[in-house]
């Protein structure tokens, strides 16, 4: 066990070692300190001074090394010192180097914008938008019971409906799903639309412009151009002009200093428009959605072709939308210069089958139209003659312009995927300015187009042969300048369905020996409708009444104004669309019995215990089976 002494001993020695240890840790740190800050010192002082004085000093280097001299040597000579303190003049900075400037890069080639679309879909309309209405109208007013009656009477249409429904009211879609898929080239003519009007109601003319423009594609449509005819009632004045003159497109509003009637303002209307394309609608329509471009894009890849739309039905008391997806009929013409509704031929069909992908709503040729809609490129209705000034008010135009674009060069379409709806009135609810107008316009017509065929229209028209029709030198002029075909032509290439005069057995009223003739009491407007028997009037003179005129031709269809009678409905006779194959529509001529014969034993019987003719057995010398014809060319 150690002493006391030497445990003293080796306390002093332990602790004679830690404090070795401890001084000689305290230099270290203290050494290691000066170090750090000489560095410190030797960093910042150089930024200092660059900040400081800049350009002017020493490079920051040197004057760190006179720094260090400077901590480091205390003791400075006096000629040192008084070197280091002498003013001296500044060091001249160095010439700049030439700064060489690269020239900018080019900048970069725009990128081509997005290539638009060859083909777009047909324009669609906002759907469910705040409803306009007349500024004019109280509407929270009790429903006039009286009132609305006695609009429909003067107006012939709801004139007291339409002025409470609104004035932007949405169309119904009802174009077949083809005509969705369709699409349309995106570069294609602006439209005028030409809306002529005499003593309309305001409301309807309103509703056709806001449809117009809210179912138009307004890259297409240029104007619309509202003729007022003259019209005399104040609410298609000042009222009109404050109802439109906030629409987003230009509306142009001529007014007319006399009235010309219907022909001569779309005439003038037309001579006012400023688009590539006049579309005419009657001022009480209402487009439907994608109406527009299926209009233009004929006319787009052809100048000369005129379009039509698809018409529907608007209820002219209830306002109330019909009509159908598609259509299944061509305009027609008889020998009255009527227009008339006829099922597309079969021949169409199979041309619009091999053409077209959708064959159900391919364009279809036409051989007449209605006068108040269609399309037409605006220089070339210059060039064909516009409309004939020397016819007045309304009636024939339609037919004239017709025979012209087809004889002339043109061609002319049904669209059906461009639906409009029409309000077809009763009756008109104006004057037509005088007796005789549209017989003269039908004269007019026929004594320019009809050539050789014009005495044929005399027989069924017998009082217009001394119609004084006015001076036609011009139109005829315009004839031969176009250098036009015949009506023979357009007959045997655009419209078989009508025969010639050349192609008839017989024509006129059909008598047989117990004087009853053929009556078609109008039937043959329409199919369905059956063919009577009536009273013949005097033989010796004129026939004035065309339900007895009747017409047999050399292949066996026996017709009258419109419509070929078929026995496919039993004992009846009927008036059916004339087909051109035959069978129930065939009959025969037996020229020396005069009997009109269906599979040779069967004899067309006419008697008064029936009151129409049937198909009976042949009996020789039945008075009841031997007719005669008024006119007869074999």
């Amino acid at each position: 066990m150690a002493s006391p002494d030497h445990r003293k001993s080796l306390c002093e020695q332990v602790r004679s070692n830690l404090r070795r240890d401890y001084l000689r840790k305290r230099s270290l740190l203290r050494i290691l300190l000066v170090l750090v800050g000489l560095y410190l010192f030797y960093l910042f002082s150089g930024v200092h001074l660059e900040v400081t004085v800049g350009k002017r000093h020493p490079k920051p280097a040197v004057l760190h090394q006179a720094q260090q001299h400077r901590i480091l040597q205390p003791v400075v000579e006096e000629e040192d010192r008084r070197q280091l303190l002498e003013p001296r003049e500044p060091a001249k900075p160095p010439d700049p180097a030439p700064v060489v400037r690269k020239p900018d890069p080019p900048p970069p080639e725009p990128k081509p914008p997005a290539a638009l679309p060859e083909r777009v879909h047909a324009y669609m309309g906002p759907r469910n938008v705040a409803p306009v209405y007349l500024d004019f109208i109280d509407r929270n007013a009790p429903w006039n019971k009286e009132e609305e009656e006695a609009s429909k009477k003067q107006w012939k249409l709801n004139k007291y409906l339409s002025d409470r429904t609104p004035l932007n009211r949405d169309t119904e879609d009802g174009r077949h799903q083809t005509c969705r898929e369709r699409t349309y080239q995106r570069d294609m003519p602006t439209a005028s639309v030409v809306m002529v009007f005499y003593n309309e109601a305001l409301s309807v003319v309103l509703r056709t412009v806001y449809t117009v423009i809210k179912e138009s594609d307004p890259r297409l449509l240029h104007e619309i151009l509202l003729y007022d005819d003259c019209s005399t009632i104040d609410e298609l004045k000042a009222p009109l002009e404050r109802h439109t003159a906030h629409l987003p497109v230009k509306i142009t509003i001529v007014r007319a200093p006399d009235r010309g009637g219907l022909v001569k303002a779309r005439l003038f209307a037309a001579r006012a428009a400023t688009g590539e394309v006049l579309v005419y609608l009657d001022a009480h329509c209402e487009p439907t959605p994608g109406w527009l471009e299926p209009l233009l894009e004929p006319i787009a890849k052809n100048r000369t072709t005129v379009t039509a739309p698809s018409l529907d039905d608007i209820n002219w008391q209830s306002l109330t939308y019909s009509g159908a997806d598609t259509i299944w009929v061509i305009g027609g013409v008889n020998w009255l210069m009527n227009m008339l509704w006829a099922p597309i031929p079969e021949r169409e069909m199979k041309r619009r089958k091999r053409e077209d992908p959708y064959p159900v709503t391919a364009n279809i040729r036409t051989a007449t139209m209605a006068g108040g809609l269609f399309a037409m490129n605006r220089l070339y209705f210059k060039e064909l003659g516009e409309y004939d000034e020397g016819m007045g008010v309304w009636g024939g135009e339609n037919m004239e312009l017709s025979f012209r674009i087809w004889m002339c060069g043109g061609t002319m379409l049904f669209i059906p995927c461009s639906k409009v709806g029409h309000i077809f009135r009763p009756s008109h609810p104006y004057d037509f300015m005088g007796e005789n107008i549209v017989s003269k316009n039908y004269v007019r017509a026929a004594r320019v187009w009809f050539d050789d065929e014009l005495e044929f229209f005399y027989k069924l028209r017998p009082q217009f042969r001394d119609l004084d029709a006015g001076d036609l030198t011009e139109r005829f002029a315009l004839r031969e300048r176009l250098q036009c075909k015949s009506y023979a032509w357009f007959i045997q290439n655009i419209y078989p369905e009508l025969p010639l005069e050349r192609d008839l057995i017989g024509a006129g009223r059909f008598r047989n020996d117990a004087n009853f003739c053929f009556d078609t009491r109008g039937g043959d407007l329409a199919g369905g409708n059956f063919l009577y028997l009536g009273d013949c009037g005097d033989m010796t003179k004129p026939n004035m009444n065309t339900n007895r005129f009747m017409m047999f031709t050399k292949d066996g269809r026996i017709m009258g104004l419109n419509y070929c009678l078929d026995s496919g409905y039993g004992e009846e006779i009927r008036f059916e669309p004339c087909h051109l194959q035959g069978g129930s529509q065939q009959f025969s001529y037996d020229v020396q019995t005069k009997t009109i014969k269906q599979n040779e034993n069967r004899c067309l019987t006419g008697n008064s215990e029936k009151g129409y003719p049937v198909l009976d057995e042949c009996r020789e010398g039945d008075a009841t089976q031997i007719w005669n014809f008024e006119h007869l060319y074999i």
